[in-house]
């Protein structure tokens, strides 16, 4: 059944049996509200990032291979070999260096194969540093010198006629050249040039000073004339003297403040004996922290 509702003027079905379709007039109802789009972004294409190539470093220079040495004079000429306590060397077992001829450049030997170089250049009958130019004569020192003895003298022997006392360690008994009693001289060298030998005496000491070695050079004949050209003066010790290629310079060691220390001089390359002057040439090549000694200027 069906009635009309005046309050609200709509029709209002009674009854209705369900599954049947019911036409009517009137006002239709408003449809129901359309869905509401859903909003979907646009997924921005994303660009793919540039990969940038690891850079390989670069390796950097190995360090320069250090050249062998080479133990002869030609390679280390002009070099000055010693004897030190550096890098755990003793008095008794030394370690060897050489530097260049102002103190510069100091590198450690081998110690077996420096010695055997040494040994080669200052022995009696081989060496280099006891030598007339031309070979004919040498100049040697005391085989055992006892400080406070007797003395100690130097001799000039024949490198031919003394040959056989030259090559052996017996006592010197000929061919005196310097001799003073109580007087320690040891330690000679001859001169490049020939005119004059270099060698360490206590003959001779700066007014006023305690008797103290000092370095001498004379003529290489009898009755020698001779200069003295350091001035050390508190009983120190001085010793083996070296000259360089010429015979204008020497290096050796002296004691300072209880170190063995390397130190050159000019000593003239000529006959000039007026060496009152040498010692303000002297100049200290080694750095005061370790002992250093005997020196050779390789030639």
């Amino acid at each position: 059944m069906a009635q009309l509702d005046p309050t609200r003027q709509v029709l209002v079905i009674y009854g209705v049996t369900p599954g049947v379709t019911v036409e009517m007039g009137g006002t239709p109802l408003p449809l129901p509200p359309s869905p509401t789009p859903t909003f979907t972004p646009t997924r921005t294409p994303t660009t793919p990032p540039t990969l940038t190539p690891s850079i390989t470093p670069t390796r950097g220079p190995r360090p320069p291979t250090q050249t062998p040495i080479v133990y002869s004079r030609g390679a280390l000429v002009g070099k000055i070999l010693f004897k030190s306590t550096r890098n755990g060397g003793s008095t008794f077992r030394p370690s060897w260096f050489i530097m260049n001829q102002d103190g510069t450049g100091i590198q450690q030997l081998d110690s077996a194969a420096a010695e055997a170089f040494a040994i080669s250049l200052e022995s009696d009958a081989y060496g280099i540093e006891n030598v007339e130019p031309g070979g004919a004569r040498r100049v040697l020192g005391e085989r055992r010198c006892a400080i406070g003895g007797a003395g100690c003298s130097l001799y000039i022997l024949d490198s031919v006629l003394d040959a056989d006392l030259i090559n052996s360690d017996r006592d010197i008994s000929h061919g005196i050249w310097f001799t003073q009693r109580g007087v320690l001289a040891k330690d000679p060298a001859w001169s490049p040039s020939g005119n004059y030998i270099i060698f360490v005496s206590n003959h001779e000491t700066p007014e006023g000073c305690r008797k103290s070695a000092n370095l001498f050079k004379g003529t290489p004949n009898q009755n020698p004339t001779i200069r003295r050209l350091t001035e050390y003066c508190a009983r120190g010790d001085v010793g083996h003297p070296s000259f360089n290629g010429d015979g204008s310079r020497a290096v050796y060691w002296a004691e300072n403040e209880g170190l063995r220390q390397i130190f050159v001089i000019d000593v003239g390359a000529t006959d000039d004996f007026d060496q009152r002057f040498a010692w303000e040439t002297v100049r200290q090549l080694s750095d005061g922290q370790s002992q250093d000694w005997d020196p050779v200027w390789i030639k």
